[in-house]
């Protein structure tokens, strides 16, 4: 696959993102599946950290 250069192919950029707080991983799928965005796209779920 061909590139530009050392840019971010426009389907790769990032759009934003939400800080949530959850419970548990459960839970933040939950609430990340009902985003917008994973209507057109993906959403990434991450774990900021760990208590």
């Amino acid at each position: 696959m061909p590139s530009d250069g050392p840019f971010a192919e426009p389907r790769e950029q990032v759009g934003g993102y939400d800080l949530i707080e959850c419970a548990d991983p459960d839970e933040a799928i939950e609430v990340a599946a009902g985003h917008p965005a994973a209507r057109f796209g993906s959403v990434e779920v991450r774990s900021l950290w760990q208590e």
